[in-house]
């Protein structure tokens, strides 16, 4: 549950706790917001030691933090934060979309931060849909976000402490993208809406697809509409303790975490 709305959870699943450095992701919606609803509303929460990230498909999302952010993203909008040494933050429907009602949809995923990383200044990184460059084939049938990474020479905005590659997908029935991929790195592909051929396999419906180490790219092709979440990065090879909102190494850092939090070494809000 996220407030009172059940999201999907494709990550983690009952038998994959982590695809690192990626922990968790939800896909909340779609959804019509009835005006006067605020179907997410979720109050203050702390974080620490990973980067919470929501994509914002429709719709808006507000957000307040501790360390004085206020935004609201909207649709095509993505807000990236990095939790480092702790932050405590809210996150609702933005106020417009509460009063006049409309389709709402986003995604939250989880990165896991280093452990060298895991005590930095926490940070918060908004970007509207005109923040972010995009890739179009000459047939219009294909576009392609560069939120972080690189994709034909575009540079996504996103200024994240460690190599990760973030792209939002659409396709139209017929077409088609092909994505080179590094042989070291995790590569994820979640499928919003779709039914697409993916090498020898097949995406329908909802589906997370993970991929091995073999190859060189992916490619896509598109049979119905598309919508996918790309994502790429190195492994963190370290031991993970997690309680709730805190992701650390050690069990004992979980219970630093706590204390801090109650002592309000990460802010209030």
């Amino acid at each position: 549950m996220m407030g009172e709305v059940a999201v999907g959870q494709p990550l983690p699943a009952p038998k994959v706790r982590q695809i690192s450095p990626f922990l968790l992701l939800h896909h909340l919606g779609p959804l019509i917001i009835a005006p006067g609803v605020n179907p997410m509303d979720i109050g203050p929460h702390p974080h620490r030691g990973f980067a919470p990230v929501s994509f914002v498909y429709q719709g808006e999302v507000a957000h307040s933090d501790s360390l004085g952010n206020t935004r609201t993203v909207t649709g095509g909008g993505v807000q990236w934060m990095s939790a480092g040494s702790g932050i405590v933050h809210s996150e609702s429907v933005g106020k417009e979309l509460i009063e006049a009602g409309g389709p709402f949809e986003m995604i939250q995923l989880w990165i896991n931060l280093p452990r060298h990383l895991k005590m930095s200044e926490p940070s918060y990184q908004p970007f509207d849909a005109d923040d972010i460059p995009c890739f179009q084939d000459q047939t219009g049938k294909t576009r392609l976000n560069v939120i972080a990474g690189q994709y034909n020479g575009l540079q996504g905005p996103v200024n994240h402490p460690t190599p990760v590659e973030a792209f939002t997908i659409h396709l139209e029935p017929g077409g088609s993208l092909t994505i080179p991929t590094n042989q070291d790195w995790n590569v994820l592909l979640y499928q919003l809406a779709g039914n697409t051929e993916i090498g020898s396999g097949r995406l329908q419906g909802r589906q997370l697809a993970v991929f091995n180490f073999e190859g060189e790219a992916i490619k896509l092709m598109a049979r119905e509409p598309g919508r996918y979440l790309y994502l790429s990065a190195p492994p963190i090879n370290e031991p993970l303790a997690q309680y709730g909102p805190f992701v650390m190494n050690r069990p004992e850092e979980l219970q630093q975490a706590i204390r801090d939090y109650q002592d309000g070494k990460m802010g209030e809000l």
